[in-house]
Order: C-alpha cells, then structure tokens, then sequence
C-alpha cells in the first residue's frame, strides 16, 4: 500500500478535492452531487475510500481518515445479509447524461453486484492493514465468505453476481474484473487464503486485457495497462505489448483524441459509439495512468516527457475549481459540467500514482 506522489506540484488539488469528499462523508453520511454526468452507484464510495486512504498516508491529516471511517461505516450499514453489497444506481445521484430508469434503480437496489462487494471488501481490508483497527473485520469477514462462493475454477474469476438487464448495463462486464483482482491482492494479507485467487485473477485480467480494442472504454483500458506495468515492470509483455498499445490505440493514436481539445478524450455511447463532443476526465486520466505508469515502473522519462503527457496533463488542470473536479466539457458549448464521484477520486488516483 505504499504510495508516491507522481506529480507533487498537483498535490493541493488532491488534496483540497479530498478534504471535499471527506467531509461530504462526514457530514452527510453519503455523496449527493448536485449533479454527475451518469448516475452514483455503490461502487464509488469505497473508491473514494482508497483515494482518501492514500491521502491519509501522504499527508497525514486525520480528516481523510475520518473521511474513509464515514465510508466504510456507510458501506456497513448498505451490507446486505448474504456479505454483499448491491450496486444501488441513482441512489444518491442520477446521471444528466445517463441517467437509471425507475426500475433499475430499484433493481439494482435489491441483488448483490461483484464490482461494489469487491471494492467494498478492499477498502474493509487496507483500512485494517493500514490501521490495525479491526472494527470493520466481522463485515470483512461475512463479505468475503459470500464472495467465494462465486468463485468458478474453470474460468479463473468470479461469477458475475448480477444478471439479465441489471448486468447489460456495462458495456463489458469483464472490464470490471480489474476491482475483484485488486480485493483478492489485498485480503490475502489478511486471510492468507486469498492468495489462492490471485494468480488465476491475474492470468484473467490479462486475457480480458488482450481482448480489449480501439472501441475500448478509455479508463478501464488505461487502468488493466497500469497495472500491468506495476505488476511486472520490465517483463517482455510490457516492453513489447503494453508498449505497442500506448503507442497505438491505447493513447498516442486513441481513437478518443479530440484534436480540436488537446489533452481531452471522448468518450463511448452504447448507441452512437465513439463521441466526442464531449471531453471526459475519467478517459483523460486512463490514458494519463498508462503513460505515467509505464514510466514509473518499466522504464523511465519515456511517456511522461511527450506533448501528449503534457496536453493531457494541462487538460486534467483545467477541469479544476475550488476543491472539486469537473467530469466533462461540452465541446460545443465549452461548459464544463458534473461532479461525479469518479471526477473526484480519479484525480487523486492519478496525482498520487495509485489505482
């Protein structure tokens, strides 16, 4: 869990955007955005926990903590019987751009998800390893036990926990797959059997990863680059295949690049396909992550010194006001809009250097 400051020069934005965030937890027990550009689900709090974690050990200030206690006590409480957590859409926000239908927000209210468990389970687990604070274990414990229980050795990943319209919301449900993989790589230091999970997890993400294309969501193509860096530094995969990718569609001829807006990236409507009237924070930083990662990890000043780097970088700093980040700007306007969950911690995870 040790974390880096990748860019300490944006370290005030991180940290008055979490100071933000903290206190809306705090305060609030939840996050309420006046508005976001898709709709909050249960997935976002205990990213923002991760984010408020790392703040908490780069600066040691005790709101982000407090910020990650509300949290984790709020996810506590959204705990279902079995261990799980729902994924709740539209419970606190719905989208201005996509926003969930009466019915899917109750639908998504009442069955387990796998990305809000897994993420709940991980931020449960590295507040305790952090801490040593074990308040949150027994719930730790409960969701962990349901989690292997759609456990399928064939494929090497967990089931899917939601299905049939509830699940047809992800483009690629698998994408998602990256969060279960991050949950088991930190329980394992807590329940040693974890580690039974990971290197299948892992062999999977990678699969996932290869299947992955120019059509790709941004964030999540991005983010699998990451972390594949991260985990094997300067294998031949990374040197040959994570680099021909950023090179290629994943960043430097992104498909997503928006010429006439340096630095920002569009974004893919399940109808109209790749957009871009629209920059978005979250694709920006994808490709942000694959570059500064690579860097960091496999080989240096090789990504991180180009006019791409640069451009996406400047784009990410003007999406910036008073403690909070804007998630999109409409092209045609030139209005920046929505302060969405994933404006937020995103921003964080990319100044800090974390996932």
């Amino acid at each position: 869990m040790t974390t880096q400051v990748v860019h300490p020069e944006l370290l005030p934005f991180a940290e008055a955007t979490g100071a933000r965030m903290a206190r809306e937890y705090i305060n609030r027990g939840d996050y309420f955005p006046s508005e976001s550009w898709g709709c909050e689900g249960q997935i976002y709090p205990s990213l923002t926990g991760i984010a408020l974690l790392r703040l908490f050990q780069v600066t040691n200030n005790e709101l982000y903590l407090k910020g990650v206690q509300s949290i984790l006590e709020s996810n506590l409480k959204k705990q279902m019987p079995s261990g799980g957590w729902a994924l709740s859409l539209g419970a606190t926000a719905n989208g201005i751009k996509f926003e969930a239908s009466q019915a899917i927000i109750k639908l998504t209210a009442e069955i387990e998800d796998l990305p809000p468990t897994v993420t709940a389970l991980r931020l449960a687990s590295e507040y305790e390893q952090l801490t040593g604070d074990t308040q949150f274990h027994s719930s730790l414990e409960l969701g962990y036990e349901y989690l292997k229980r759609y456990w399928n050795e064939k494929k090497g990943s967990f089931e899917e926990m939601l299905t049939g319209e509830a699940l047809m919301l992800r483009a690629s449900p698998r994408d998602y797959h990256i969060y279960a993989f991050q949950c088991v790589d930190s329980l394992q230091h807590i329940f040693p059997d974890a580690k039974y999970y990971v290197t299948p997890l892992y062999s999977s993400l990678k699969s996932n990863f290869e299947a992955m294309n120019a059509d790709t969501y941004p964030l999540l193509y991005g983010m699998h680059a990451a972390l594949i860096s991260k985990e094997e530094g300067s294998s031949d995969y990374v040197l040959e295949k994570i680099r021909a990718l950023i090179d290629g569609e994943l960043a430097l001829k992104s498909r997503f690049l928006i010429s006439a807006e340096p630095g920002a990236l569009g974004h893919r409507d399940g109808l109209r396909g790749v957009c871009l009237d629209e920059g978005h924070l979250r694709n920006s930083i994808g490709a942000a992550l694959a570059m500064s990662y690579f860097d960091i990890y496999v080989e240096s000043n090789t990504y991180m010194q180009m006019e791409l780097y640069s451009d996406l970088k400047k784009w990410i700093q003007s999406m910036y006001d008073e403690g909070k980040f804007y998630e999109f700007k409409d092209l045609s306007s030139g209005e920046k809009r929505g302060f969405g969950s994933s404006g937020q911690y995103l921003p964080i995870f990319w100044i800090l250097g974390t996932l």
